[in-house]
């Protein structure tokens, strides 16, 4: 890990947050050679944690991906997908308990906890789209996603609400 990804690894970033998925982001960008081994990945994906708001509402995360590199972190003030080519949708449970199954894995989750997995059968994560075409990004790029979200092993998680 270069000197860059080695501050972004430290301290500790809450969840759900803006802040989070660009910690994600930075430490994807800091990267580069793991990226290109995966290959690119482009696609606009959505996070969506379903109660993770103060008052219990959803927050959403909309990250823009480009070749080998995220290129920017959004929130939407709504769950809909605007530009997005789908988004994978659960409760802060699901995302804690997975992101936990990383950071004891090392940066690896065990089978039951990828998002592959967890959105296999619709739950608990839910894959949602409105066009099947750009949902098939979901699939095409999955290892690139995962790998983008193992990287939340590299820094300590705190949980709101």
């Amino acid at each position: 890990m270069s000197a860059t990804a080695d501050t972004l690894a430290r301290d500790v970033v809450a969840f759900p947050s803006r802040a989070w998925f660009e910690r994600l982001a930075a430490l994807m960008n800091a990267n580069r050679t793991r990226q290109e081994q995966l290959g690119y990945v482009d696609c606009i994906a959505q996070f969506t944690v379903l109660d993770g708001a103060a008052d219990g509402g959803a927050l959403a995360y909309r990250i823009s991906f480009e070749e080998f590199e995220a290129l920017g972190v959004e929130e939407p003030t709504t769950r809909d997908l605007g530009p997005a080519d789908f988004a994978l949708e659960g409760s802060l449970a699901t995302w804690r308990e997975m992101i936990e199954n990383i950071a004891a894995g090392k940066g690896r989750p065990d089978l039951e906890h990828s998002l592959n997995r967890l959105s296999h059968m619709g739950t608990p994560l839910q894959l949602v789209y409105t066009d099947p075409v750009r949902m098939d990004c979901y699939f095409r790029f999955n290892q690139s996603l995962q790998e983008f979200v193992n990287a939340s092993a590299l820094f300590t998680t705190a949980y709101g609400r």
